[in-house]
């Protein structure tokens, strides 16, 4: 096989997986209910809690005293206009050589392969 071919496979076979990905169901708690870490009352999970018993969250936090947290915090919005001019940078230099690096490094490897 060419290695033209071989990489149209492996192209292909991650837009593959990648689509099969995206149709198959996501993981849910088992128990409907849970225990507020805060006021300790019994209330149903919703997507916020969802998402937080995905990223292996221990503690869950019910609708009223989430808002009451929220309120005490500053929103990123608000806590980066705070933060001086030189550190509100983005990083898209990174982003812009990994970018460049990957056709340069195939095309290294193509020429001398």
């Amino acid at each position: 096989m060419t290695p033209e071919v071989i990489f149209g496979v492996v192209v292909a076979l991650m837009i593959v997986a990648g689509l099969l990905s995206g149709l198959l169901p996501k993981a849910r708690p088992k128990e409907k209910y849970f225990r507020c870490a805060r006021c300790n009352s019994l209330s149903q999970h919703t997507a916020r809690t969802i998402n937080a018993w995905r990223s292996d969250k221990a503690k869950f936090y019910c609708v009223s005293c989430h808002a009451i947290w929220l309120t005490s915090h500053p929103s990123p919005e608000q806590h980066q206009a705070l933060r001086p001019l030189a550190a509100q940078r983005s990083g898209c230099l990174g982003v812009m050589l990994l970018a460049a690096a990957v056709p340069a490094s195939c095309a290294l490897w193509w020429l001398y392969a």
